[in-house]
């Protein structure tokens, strides 16, 4: 599934956020990192930085390219957003 408008990468967004949860990573958005985002190490805890200022198409697959480290075997994701993540 690939959302193709703006709005659709929008409800994407919102669903791949509430998925991080289930891995323990923490969700942040800030204006001050020069990369566009990635999932990092704060203080022991899994934490998603991405660059606010960036579309929601492009915060979508900095999700998506960092959740290809996790096994979602056995995770209840939406069926919508799990496609997304498996393409």
């Amino acid at each position: 599934m690939k959302p193709k408008k703006k709005k659709d990468w929008e409800n994407l967004f919102e669903e791949l956020k509430l998925v991080l949860p289930i891995f323990e990573i923490e969700f942040r958005e800030t204006k001050r990192i020069k990369s566009m985002g990635g999932l990092c190490m704060v203080k022991g805890k899994k934490v998603l930085i991405v660059k606010r200022d960036i579309e929601e198409e492009e915060k979508c697959y900095i999700i998506k390219n960092e959740m290809k480290r996790f096994d979602l075997e056995g995770k209840y994701i939406k069926p919508e957003v799990r496609e997304f993540l498996e393409e």
